[in-house]
């Protein structure tokens, strides 16, 4: 499976034969997934306390993939070309979680949490 951006396509040809699209194909999905998988400067890797349907709707769609770790864990994977963004998107999930990789985005989750603590005791 590819999917392609149509913004980028600059003809069409209609082509001999046909295929049959797996029973389980969902498009939108797959799109989704695609965009979730795109190559950017980082590759993000979190643990969250929960299970993959209650992450996932925390999630914007299409964001990140989710899938079952140990426990009650679940690893989300995305891909972003800077991170400062995401501390915000970590936090608004309101589940423990714990960066794996990459080290600057521990660092930058670390940074927000203590603006916040520094606004809270002012």
């Amino acid at each position: 499976m590819r999917a392609f951006r149509l913004d980028r396509i600059t003809r069409v040809r209609i082509a001999e034969g046909t295929f049959a699209a797996p029973e389980d194909f969902d498009p939108a999905d797959a799109v989704l997934n695609s965009l979730a998988g795109t190559p950017w400067r980082y590759q993000v890797v979190v643990r969250v306390q929960g299970g993959p349907d209650e992450v996932r709707a925390r999630l914007p769609r299409g964001l990140a993939t989710v899938e079952p770790a140990e426990g009650e864990w679940v690893l989300v994977r995305l891909r972003a070309e800077r991170l400062d963004w995401l501390p915000g998107v970590l936090a608004g999930l309101g589940l423990p979680f714990a960066v794996l990789e990459p080290g600057e985005l521990r660092d930058a989750v670390r940074a927000l949490a203590e603006r916040v603590a520094a606004c809270n005791s002012a």
